[in-house]
């Protein structure tokens, strides 16, 4: 199988857009072999396709049906050698606890093993496919879980949790209290807050004609997915994210250098869809930063592209009325 892939891959090399997709939309099909494992290396095959320029529009349905029943069985496994997991010491290392535990689970749960066996060769292709096609990932959301319940003891389970988690066409309400700016904006594939935080900086509106970028054009296009997926650049941040429920009575923000509560911030490890939602927005304010934040430049999936659309800037007035819901609305937590 290995060397007839080679095959394919060397005669698309030379074939034309229209052949090369007519290969791929034949190969889909035998996605769904009876043998899952076989099944899951022809849509390895047909995502290497897809990274080189094929439309991934036929693979999409297959794809997704063929992942489901084997997160849902690996889901299971793992949740039968998590209950039967010993106590751990502070030195126990739990990724080997686990895995002896499912050598011994293994030959009790065949099937659902060959399943977990079968993810090691389709996630890479589904990442693949779900990163350009934003009604792929829509379509299979629902599996967001079953990748969660696996995440810590397969790869498979990290990276679909993570690409699974990504929302589309979201919008969100961003201010920044100290001086009364904010915007209405809508985004899309971005995965984690570090990118997030990067696309505020170069996005969120900036005071005079001749102010400075916050981020190089560089940075930002990482985070976009318009240029590498990693330069050698360090990003540092310029302010403290909160969730709406920071905002104190007065309309501002805690001070970033006193001992408070720091579980209205908004980290930069987390994801956009743990940002608390108010008024149908998950709302951003910016603080100034408590201390100095840096981190390497880089994004988590090579092909995702990730957009953050200003849908308009806000007036000081309308600020105002935002921050004043959201202080009424604290008060009744």
């Amino acid at each position: 199988m290995r060397a007839a892939a080679q095959s394919l891959f060397n005669a698309v090399g030379q074939s034309t857009s229209a052949e090369a997709n007519a290969s791929l939309s034949q190969l889909v099909g035998y996605i769904s072999l009876d043998d899952p494992l076989r099944g899951a290396f022809i849509a390895l095959v047909c995502g290497a396709l897809v990274e080189d320029g094929c439309d991934p529009a036929a693979l999409i349905e297959p794809l997704t049906r063929r992942l489901k029943p084997l997160l849902e069985s690996s889901a299971r496994i793992a949740e039968v050698c998590v209950a039967r997991m010993p106590k751990l010491e502070d030195d126990d290392d739990p990724a080997e606890a686990f895995e002896k535990i499912w050598e011994q689970v293994a030959p009790e749960m065949p099937l659902e093993a060959k399943a977990w066996e079968s993810l090691n060769l389709l996630w890479r292709p589904t990442i693949a496919v779900f990163s350009v096609s934003p009604s792929a990932r829509a379509g299979a959301r629902e599996l967001h879980h079953f990748a969660a319940k696996i995440e810590d003891y397969h790869e498979a389970g990290h990276w679909l949790r993570r690409m699974l988690s990504v929302l589309d066409d979201e919008p969100i309400l961003v201010i920044e209290p100290q001086t009364r700016r904010g915007m209405l904006a809508r985004m899309l594939g971005v995965v984690e807050n570090f990118q997030l935080n990067v696309l505020l900086m170069d996005t969120f509106p900036r005071s005079g004609i001749l102010a400075r970028r916050r981020v190089p054009k560089e940075v930002a296009n990482v985070a976009r997915g318009l240029g590498p997926q990693q330069t050698d650049d360090i990003v540092t941040g310029v302010w403290n994210l909160y969730t709406w429920r920071a905002i104190e009575p007065d309309l501002e923000l805690p001070d970033p250098k006193g001992h408070g509560d720091s579980t209205c911030w908004i980290w930069n490890e987390g994801t956009p869809e743990d940002i608390p939602v108010f008024e149908g927005r998950r709302v951003i304010l910016l603080g100034p930063a408590s201390y100095k934040r840096s981190w390497p430049n880089h994004r988590m999936f090579d092909k995702l592209p990730a957009t953050l659309a200003v849908e308009r800037q806000l007036t000081k007035g309308e600020v105002t009325e935002w921050l004043q819901r959201m202080a009424t609305a604290r008060r009744s937590l």
